[in-house]
């Protein structure tokens, strides 16, 4: 629990910098929800845009705008929060892992009765931690404007359903940053590497939405497991998407701490 704290303490203004930058995010669009919806300007612009670009955002012109989900499911929820979570996963791992190995700081921690495991467990724990303040804090904001404010009308049964399946998302993400972190001596490298792969994901994702054609690039992106469409549905699809994303967290989590525990550090 010690170093869980002092690890936690090294990335706790850039964790809540994310937390309470996203929720007042949410907070703003919520509030400005009833004046955009009684004005009809929102549903105006988004109806001069190509379908292929309302895709892409996870608008869907079949739910409409009959409450603020419906808003933050393209405002959010969407590309945008697939960018900002791979930049705030990215960020901890690098701070975590791959900048400690590649100055030498881990050699302080290791030479205390603390195995590689140990550390493992306590990044991966911070991580965990750092997922679950930031996705909290998001749905309590909600909740707070959907309490404070007249013609906000949210579904908590759906609101924490998509809370859950983007903290099941973080993970899965969070244990792959991790485990890209622990293959590298350089934090260049493994911060250059995992950003690809997230990048890819996200273009990927972008590319699948634009014709018929392109449609099974969804598949090979992992954000393809976060679909606020569906969620908005309520298909059953967030169940399944769950499990595989708990499967992608715990085989990331097994390979960090196989990696990390038998390679050889330059330190």
């Amino acid at each position: 629990m010690l170093l869980i704290r002092s690890l936690f303490k090294q990335v706790r203004k850039p964790v809540l910098a994310y937390a309470i930058g996203t929720s007042l995010y949410l907070l703003m669009l919520a509030l400005l929800y009833p004046s955009m919806m009684k004005t009809g300007l929102l549903e105006a612009k988004l109806q001069a845009l190509p379908p292929e670009v309302l895709k892409a955002f996870q608008y869907d012109k079949v739910t409409g705008f009959n409450n603020v989900l419906d808003l933050l499911g393209g405002n959010y929820y969407g590309l945008i929060f697939q960018v900002i979570a791979s930049l705030f996963l990215l960020s901890l791992a690098a701070r975590l892992v791959a900048r400690p190995i590649d100055n030498g700081e881990l050699i302080v921690y290791l030479a205390a009765p603390i195995t590689r495991n140990d550390y493992t467990l306590a990044v991966a724990s911070v991580i965990g931690l750092a997922s679950l303040l930031f996705v909290t804090l998001n749905g309590l904001v909600l909740m707070v404007a959907d309490w404070w404010m007249s013609g906000i009308t949210i579904d908590t049964m759906v609101l924490w359903r998509i809370q859950l399946n983007a903290l099941m998302l973080l993970f899965a993400i969070g244990t792959f940053t991790l485990f890209i972190a622990t293959l590298f001596d350089e934090e260049r490298r493994a911060f250059s590497l995992a950003g690809s792969v997230l990048v890819l994901s996200i273009v990927l994702t972008i590319l699948s939405e634009l014709s018929d054609k392109t449609e099974w690039l969804r598949y090979l992106s992992v954000f393809s497991l976060f679909n606020t469409t569906q969620l908005l549905e309520g298909t059953n699809h967030f169940l399944l998407h769950s499990v595989i994303l708990f499967v992608l967290f715990l085989i990331f989590l097994t390979g960090a701490f196989v990696q990390f525990g038998r390679r050889s550090l330059s330190i």
